[in-house]
């Protein structure tokens, strides 16, 4: 693929992220308050607009760490019910509701955000493989938000399973965050083996040959 092609696509798609990040935090303002503006899909939307106009890879992989997982989870609950118009695990019916337009197209990030943040991530490369350090401390700042300014309101899943079962042997916070934990290094796991998001480094091969000098050997007779 032509790269000066995805040079100039490149910035129309941080843009595209950037602006529907900023809506969705209006958004989210406008239905639950400052806690609103917390949900994680609506800091990937916009930090990953940052990354891609900035090409920051450590701040695209940081916030695909947090997402990804969950968003796989949420597009097959999504066309389940888009497919056979029954209920899987309810985590998307909301959707499929009388909601207003913005709320709508906001919502419809979950189908492309993961695919665009990969191709972005594809021809940006990863320089580092710690970006995970970055996705624990947002993760960490969002769940003491949440507490702090809106106790009463299950967003990012905080307080309660946002699916359809419970675990009761331990309690939920730390399910929470033992979940996104693992959902974190495995990704930034899968991420760093798939080799084709890592910049390639280009290894000078010193000779380990002797240059050669031609002896001559001079015979008196």
């Amino acid at each position: 693929m032509d790269k000066n092609y995805i040079q100039k696509i490149l910035p129309v798609a941080g843009v595209l992220f950037l602006v529907l990040g900023i809506f969705a935090y209006y958004n989210g303002f406008q239905n639950s308050g400052l806690a609103g503006v917390l949900w994680f899909s609506y800091t990937a939307l916009f930090l990953i607009g940052i990354g891609i106009l900035t090409r920051n890879s450590y701040l695209i992989g940081s916030q695909i760490n947090i997402i990804f997982i969950p968003y796989i989870v949420w597009n097959i609950d999504f066309f389940y019910v888009l497919i056979t118009s029954g209920s899987l695990w309810g985590i998307t019916n909301y959707f499929f509701a009388s909601r207003p337009i913005l709320s709508q197209m906001i919502t419809l990030q979950h189908l492309f955000i993961i695919p665009v943040s990969l191709v972005s991530l594809y021809f940006i490369k990863l320089k580092r493989n710690d970006f995970w350090k970055l996705s624990l401390i947002g993760v960490l700042i969002s769940f003491l938000l949440i507490k702090i300014i809106n106790p009463a309101e299950n967003i990012n899943c905080v307080f309660e399973n946002c699916l359809p079962f419970q675990i009761t042997l331990i309690p939920y916070p730390f399910v929470w965050f033992l979940t996104y934990i693992a959902m974190i290094f495995l990704t930034n796991f899968l991420l760093i083996k798939s080799k084709i998001f890592i910049k390639k480094q280009k290894n000078q091969k010193k000779s380990s040959q002797a240059p050669q000098t031609n002896k001559t050997i001079q015979i008196n007779v």
